[in-house]
């Protein structure tokens, strides 16, 4: 399966970084991590299969281990916690069953201080671990655990088993389906081949691929061509028209369609924009596709 690369620091059992971001969009993708980010400046909107949320300054949200989502990102400052499900299970064996969600709305005052904690937590967390003083790591892991355990007792749920298998079960189905797409991006789609391909009726592809992705599948395949293009523009000096013949897109009023719903601007604008940003700004932009990575032990 493919899916985002979710490696840890170094001297960290977790990822945590300060993300900068000047405007981008990430495919439906997963995990096997659990994903929190604290939005410092700016705003994100993440995009499930059936809802989005719009991550505003001062605000975080929470995306769970294996669930399909896009990021659509204007400029914004950002800090990004992942936690391998495997430091999780080391504490709750059955994580698995485990969802998690934080409203941005509190309604008591002992959410309202919950939720002041929870920030104060990340912002905590980043402070210790930008300065590095001696003996940082003490401070910084028990911040994590801290938090973590504010997550479940205050802000998870728990899924039954036949819930979850229900869940478990739809994912597997989708997943090999997105890989095909992305291995042959390139072709025409036509329904027709994936259902000889896997086996199912092409109605059946039809209505499991927009119930999970919230998206048709030609909307993913130009999901994936665009981010495609959005590479080749900010690391070579081809032509747009080259660009876009050399990832499928051959209809150019539809592809730029695409990429403006997705960059708010033109290929060329982006590409100017890219290209007055520093070499740390431009090495801070966030991969627009992940790479294929097998099993995730991290």
């Amino acid at each position: 399966m493919r899916h985002e690369i979710v490696s840890v620091n170094s001297d960290l059992e977790a990822r945590f970084y300060l993300s900068i971001d000047a405007g981008s969009y990430v495919p439906p993708h997963w995990h096997d991590s659990l994903e929190l980010v604290y939005m410092i400046e700016g705003t994100m909107t993440v995009i499930y299969e059936n809802r989005k949320e719009v991550l505003h300054s001062g605000e975080f949200n929470i995306v769970n281990s294996r669930v399909i989502h896009s990021v659509l990102s204007e400029k914004n400052k950002a800090l990004v916690l992942q936690i391998p499900k495997e430091i999780l299970r080391k504490f709750i064996p059955n994580i698995e069953l485990y969802t998690f969600m934080v409203s941005m709305a509190p309604s008591t005052d002992v959410e309202k201080t919950r939720l002041m904690k929870m920030k104060k937590i990340f912002m905590d967390m980043h402070v210790i671990y930008d300065i590095r003083p001696e003996g940082y790591l003490l401070r910084f892991n028990s911040l994590l655990y801290e938090l973590l355990f504010s997550l479940v007792h205050s802000y998870s749920s728990r899924l039954v088993q036949k819930e979850f298998d229900r869940n478990e079960g739809r994912f597997e189905k989708v997943v090999p389906i997105m890989n095909f797409l992305k291995e042959h991006y390139r072709e025409k789609c036509m329904i027709s081949k994936l259902a000889e391909h896997f086996g199912y009726h092409e109605d059946y592809i039809a209505r499991i691929f927009k119930k999970q992705l919230g998206m048709t599948v030609m909307e993913y395949v130009y999901a994936i061509r665009i981010s495609k293009v959005y590479i080749d523009l900010i690391n070579t000096d081809d032509t747009v028209n080259n660009i876009f013949e050399a990832h499928g897109c051959t209809n150019y009023k539809v592809a730029m369609r695409h990429f403006k719903e997705k960059y708010g601007c033109t290929p060329k604008e982006k590409r100017e924009i890219v290209r007055h940003m520093s070499w740390k700004e431009v090495q801070m932009l966030p991969s627009p596709f992940y790479e294929p990575f097998g099993e995730q032990n991290s």
